[in-house]
Formats: C-alpha cells, sequence, structure tokens
C-alpha cells in the first residue's frame, strides 16, 4: 500500500485536539488523518512547482487517499510538556502549558492506505510534496517524510468497524485504547454532505426572509461566508481555514469525521531499557561548514590569514581570563588548540579544530570556511560556532604604493550551512571524498613540519606524518608540482602567505612546494599536512582542482 514514513529529529511531535485549549495539554495522538492530508494541501500551495503540479493533480490526489482510512505503525512515544510563563494581551505572565509526543527521532512513524489507488503522475505528485514538507502538527514539530511501498507489517493503529470491530489486529504486547481522531470525509460522503448542508442553509434563509428579521444585504453576506466553507472540490474545502470555520459558527470541520482508532496508549514512562535507547548520546559532528560572502573576498593566497581570524573569531565568543598577568583563553582545547598548561596540544592524530578556508567555485577567492574537529564539536562548541557570524580585519597601509591606497577595514559575512560528519558535505567540497578517488593534490603549499636532515627530507616528512595520524599508506612516491592554476593563472608557493602571526614560533620551512598524492587505498578526508596545517597550509584536495 501507499504510505509515509515520518520520522521526527527533534524527537517532539507537537499537536493540539481540535476544540481543545492548548493548557489542557493534549496531543492528537496519532497524527490525525485529517492533518496530514492538510499538511500535504499546504505544502503543494507554499512549496509545490505548479507547473509540473496543478490544483486539479492535487485535488486528485486527495481524492484518492481521502477514500480510504489510514492504519499507522507507530513507534513508543511518551507524553511529555514543559511549563513557560509568558505575557499575555499585556498582563501579568501566565503559566503555559506546552505538551508534546516525545519519541525517538531514530523510529519512524509509518501512515497507509490501503487500497489507494494512484497513477504514475498522482505518485510523483506526493512524493514532490512529501519531500518538501518541513513539519507536521505545530512548527516546532520538524519531520523528514518519504513515500514507501508498506505491506502493513507492525501496524498497531486501526479503525474501528461501525459495529465496534477492530479492522484487523493489532500487534505487540502494547495496550491499545479507543481514541477519536478526526479523518477526511470521503469524495462521496463530502458531496452528500455538502449539498445537504447548502439545502438546509437555503431554507433557513428563506425562513429568515419571509420573516424579515435580517436586512437582504445581511442575508447575503451570511450566506457568502457559510458558502465559502463548503467548496465544491474536498482538497479545498479541507484547506479552509480554522478562523473562518470558527466565524460562521462550525463546532467541527465540515469536511471531516469522526473515527475511533485503536491504537497505542502514550505512555508516561519509557518502558524497559528504551529509555537508555532513546537518550543515548549522538556522535557529535565533526565538521562545521561557512558560505562566506562580502565584496571583496579574500584571495586563496590569503588562507592562513583568513584562517587564523576565523580561529580568533571562534575563540572570542568563549573570552579569555587573565593568569598571572598574562591571557588565557577560555575556550575549550578542541577550539583553542591549547592544552590545560596554556601550551599548545603536541597531539600526532591532530584531534582540535583544522581551520579550512575554501575556494568552492574555483573563482581564486574564498568563499567557505571548514573547521574540522576529528575530536568532534560538543554543545558548547557548536554554540559558540553558531555566534560566528563576520569576519574582519584592519587592512594597514604598507609602504609599497599600491597597497598604501588599500587601506582601511575589510569585512565578510558568515553564513553557517551545518554541522555534520565529512561524508554529508562530500557533494558540495572537494576536500571531502565523495567517490573512490585515492589521487589528492596541492591547493596550498606544504611546509615541512620539521627540519631537513640527510634522508629526512620533505618526502620522508609526509610518509611519518601519514604514519603518525593512521592515514593510508602512498602506493608511489609524492610527485612534486611546480605551480598549480588558480583563475587561468600559474600560482608558485612563493605567491601564498606561508607564515603564521604568532610570535616566537619556530617554522622549519619557509619556502613550501606543491605535490600530487596517490595513496594504496581511498579515505575521506579532509586532508592537511604539515607545517600550519591547522591554519590551511598543507591543504590538498581529492582528484582534480575545482573547475575556473
Amino acid at each position: 500500500m501507499i504510505a509515509l514514513r515520518l520520522r521526527f529529529p527533534g524527537g517532539r511531535y507537537h499537536a493540539t485536539p481540535w476544540g481543545r485549549h492548548v493548557n489542557e495539554a493534549a496531543i492528537a495522538w496519532p497524527p490525525e488523518p485529517l492533518r496530514i492530508l492538510r499538511a500535504l494541501i499546504a505544502c503543494h500551495y507554499r512549496k509545490a512547482d505548479r507547473m509540473q503540479f496543478t490544483d486539479e493533480s492535487l485535488a486528485d490526489l486527495i481524492d484518492a487517499l481521502a477514500a480510504q482510512l489510514p492504519l499507522y505503525r507507530l513507534p513508543e512515544a511518551i507524553h511529555a510538556h514543559t511549563r513557560h510563563y509568558m505575557p499575555i494581551n499585556g498582563k501579568n505572565p501566565t503559566l503555559v502549558f506546552d505538551a508534546f509526543a516525545r519519541l525517538d527521532s531514530r523510529e519512524p512513524l509509518i501512515v497507509g492506505w490501503p487500497g489507494a489507488a494512484l497513477s504514475g503522475e498522482l505518485h510523483a505528485h506526493l512524493v514532490h510534496l512529501t519531500v518538501r514538507l518541513g513539519y507536521l502538527g505545530r512548527a516546532e514539530s520538524w519531520v523528514d517524510a518519504e513515500a514507501v511501498d508498506w505491506d502493513g507489517e507492525g501496524a498497531n493503529a486501526r479503525p474501528l468497524h461501525t459495529d465496534g470491530s477492530n479492522m484487523g489486529s493489532n500487534t505487540g504486547d502494547v495496550a491499545s485504547r479507543l481514541t477519536s481522531l478526526y479523518a477526511p470525509r470521503s469524495p462521496s460522503d463530502y458531496r452528500q454532505c455538502r449539498e445537504k448542508l447548502i439545502a438546509e442553509e437555503r431554507e433557513r434563509r428563506a425562513d429568515r426572509t419571509k420573516k424579515g428579521r435580517p436586512t437582504d444585504k445581511a442575508i447575503e453576506k451570511n450566506t457568502k461566508d457559510f458558502l465559502a466553507t463548503l467548496p465544491e472540490r474536498l482538497a479545498c474545502a479541507l484547506a479552509v481555514d480554522t478562523s473562518d470555520l470558527h466565524a460562521v459558527g462550525w463546532s467541527d470541520p465540515p469536511a471531516a469525521r469522526r473515527i475511533l482508532y485503536a491504537a497505542p496508549e502514550l505512555a508516561t514512562a519509557w518502558r524497559g531499557e528504551r529509555l537508555q535507547q532513546v537518550h543515548r548520546k549522538q556522535p557529535d559532528p565533526t565538521v562545521a561548514r561557512f558560505a562566506l560572502a562580502g565584496r571583496p573576498r579574500p584571495r586563496v593566497e590569503d588562507t592562513v590569514r583568513i584562517a587564523e581570524i576565523m580561529r580568533l573569531a571562534a575563540m572570542a565568543k568563549f573570552g579569555w581570563t587573565i593568569v598571572d598577568g598574562r591571557r588565557r583563553p577560555n575556550a575549550p582545547s578542541v577550539i583553542s588548540g591549547y592544552g590545560d598548561d596554556n601550551k599548545p596540544l603536541r597531539d600526532d592524530g591532530h584531534a582540535h579544530a583544522f581551520w579550512l578556508p575554501e575556494d568552492a567555485d574555483g573563482d581564486g577567492e574564498i568563499d567557505h570556511i571548514v573547521v574540522y574537529a576529528p575530536a568532534g564539536l560538543d554543545g558548547d562548541c557548536r554554540k559558540a560556532l553558531d555566534l560566528v557570524t563576520k569576519l574582519w580585519i584592519e587592512k594597514r597601509a604598507r609602504d609599497d604604493e599600491e597597497d598604501a591606497a588599500d587601506s582601511g577595514r575589510r569585512e565578510w559575512r558568515l553564513a553557517l550551512e551545518g554541522f555534520a560528519r565529512p561524508e554529508n558535505f562530500a557533494a558540495g567540497s572537494a576536500f571531502f571524498s565523495s567517490s573512490n578517488t585515492r589521487t589528492w593534490r596541492s591547493t596550498t603549499p606544504y611546509l615541512m613540519p620539521w627540519h631537513a636532515k640527510k634522508e629526512f627530507g620533505w618526502a620522508e616528512q609526509i610518509v611519518r606524518e601519514l604514519k603518525e595520524r593512521g592515514l593510508p599508506s602512498l602506493a608511489e612516491p609524492p610527485r612534486e608540482l611546480r605551480s598549480i592554476p588558480i583563475k587561468g593563472r600559474e600560482r608558485r608557493p612563493i605567491h601564498f602567505g606561508r607564515f603564521r602571526s604568532r610570535r616566537g614560533l619556530q617554522q622549519p620551512d619557509t619556502l613550501g612546494r606543491f605535490l600530487e598524492l596517490t595513496f594504496e587505498a581511498s579515505f575521506e578526508g579532509p586532508l592537511a599536512l604539515g607545517f600550519g596545517c591547522h591554519f590551511g597550509l598543507g591543504l590538498f584536495c581529492h582528484g582534480n582542482l575545482p573547475a575556473e
């Protein structure tokens, strides 16, 4: 049967039943068939490609789904709420209850319509809407939806026949209860109900006219408002705003009916070991990616400078503490790169953050910044990074004539694209491998992290560093490149900033080189090696450089 698989990423489902006050803390559970179809209708009018999928197609889709009463496979959920004091109408704060069903964000809720027949066009329309559905119920109930085929296995919520018998048996050992849900009328039932209601309204209108109670103008307005709540097509009737229904005195939506369902009761606590499973800590994301905007954008050659500014901007969100007359960062070591002794970390695994400016479109200008922390970005780190919305530097005039005319403050805006694992960014960034490629090429100069010695030059240092980080071995010796193309120009290492701003920092290599590395096995990246690798030096991209 055609079905929708719904997951709630926030782990919450908010929905107040029709006719109930929010402070009653009641929850419409399971998600009512009426609410689901209304969500699809709203999604069509707000987000659908209406050149491809017409309003008539939507009406046919709603007719096909409304003709059947759905089955549910409900995940385990508990009845929960929060309490807030909110000022209402400018008066003293009032206690407000916000009730919701708490469920596992990984467990899907499936709702299916047995016997619903959808043509290829209607099925495509349903798929088009479900992938665009952002929430179900209140706006806090974020939802990931997809249209699937379901054989009904595991269904545990079913409608009752008019004689009170269950339409099939429930599965599982969870006790069921009878609950009244609003479902749309079938198309034929709605047509009959509509004709009856319109006929009754005409009789009342004629009766009021004979008795001379309201004026003709008032009669016309009342009739017009009443008929507006009874459109000809069921989809249009389901789309009527709730306030319009209340304005003409409807106690229940005329396009809906109450149906008794046998469904699992919302629990007040998780059963057995379920609590531990639901609240098991999810792995922290390791990547944050920002889009950078502003004119002019910084050049790729200024990678180190932009990386240092980005790190300082993130550290500023945590502040500093003065200890023994010296400023000490409050930021965690994954952000600052400093240990408890206020000295730089000496970690062969490089688990703290890499600050990696990126030219994603290949125009020679930095348009993104990737923050990569193998140790993971916890809640405090994510909160701080989310607050970084701009970067700025004071550009001072130099002695040379060209730069003297180009002084003043430069500022760029940052927009956080999201937090995720490396594989989630593979499609849009060459820093993360999206295929089985084993070849990586320099985007910024590689500088040796140790002083060169006999039989310990740059090639040997790369082999050692790869081994210390647990990366695959090289399939062939690294190949040195004379230059790399940037926006139609051949650029050599000397064109790039290769020095950190930190005072007293010993730098074994000041020249640098571009390389091509071919590994024995593929890996996801990002890959940054050598001196200054946490600030964008020694940075590689997989395969070829971005197209110009």
